[in-house]
């Protein structure tokens, strides 16, 4: 299981939201490249990158952030948010990215899904981002009427073999990670799962771990010191923690 480190970008900073409200950001690195370099030397392989400013705006904004994030050294990186057009998809790529993530177009463009994965078969992943069991778009902001469940069906339909579950009303709030709920989600939808949100600390990944999801993604609780990024990479590789 892979234990995911989180940057999420507004302004060109590396920031953290509570429950996706926009209102509550708090800044951790005004620099997200040297970020992600400490991710690195902490052990992680894999970096998940959200354009804030993107996703709300519905296009890509933190672009020279992404791409200095994306030069750092033994990461592999995947970045969403605002990746609405085929063309964005290419961009981001293009900045580096070794995948992409589709959370807003997992719901509304499944055409451009199928596009991505038939363009670029392996590098296309989808977030679903739910609330109340109900997934939502636009930054969290706005709600689509869709299980978290029917939309995992429909992206593994067109191509996607990875999805990343975050439930939204957990996120940055140390509550727990709903281990349980990307487990079911899983099973029923048949797709790999990562979970994201409410992670507190290693307890929430020995969770997943024994929930058997395909990953966990942190954030918040990193920036806070209350996980260690090192040791959770080691539990979740079978080393002592």
């Amino acid at each position: 299981m892979l234990v995911i480190p989180a940057i999420d970008l507004m302004g060109g900073q590396a920031v953290r939201l509570e429950k996706g409200d926009f209102a509550t950001r708090t800044v951790y690195s005004a620099r997200p490249a040297e970020q992600a370099a400490a991710f690195a030397r902490a052990g992680a392989r894999r970096l998940h990158v959200v354009d804030l400013d993107g996703a709300r705006a519905g296009r890509p904004v933190n672009v020279e952030a992404v791409r200095a994030i994306c030069a750092v050294p033994g990461l592999e990186v995947e970045v969403g948010g605002g990746l609405r057009t085929i063309e964005d998809v290419e961009r981001a790529l293009a900045l580096g990215a070794d995948a992409v993530v589709l959370g807003t177009a997992a719901v509304e463009r499944l055409d451009l899904v199928r596009l991505a994965c038939e363009r670029f078969p392996g590098r296309v992943r989808c977030g679903i981002d739910a609330r109340g069991g109900e997934v939502k778009v636009a930054g969290w902001q706005t709600g689509s009427g869709l299980p978290a469940a029917e939309v995992a069906r429909r992206v593994k339909g067109v191509g996607v073999t990875l999805v990343e579950y975050t439930d939204v009303s957990r996120d940055g709030m140390f509550t727990g990670v709903d281990a349980a709920g990307a487990a079911a989600l899983q099973a029923e939808a048949g797709v790999e799962v990562v979970a994201s949100g409410g992670v507190a600390g290693l307890d929430d990944v020995r969770a997943c771990l024994a929930a058997g999801v395909a990953g966990v993604i942190v954030g918040k609780a990193i920036y806070e010191g209350r996980l260690d990024l090192a040791a959770a990479v080691a539990l979740a590789a079978g080393g002592a923690a």
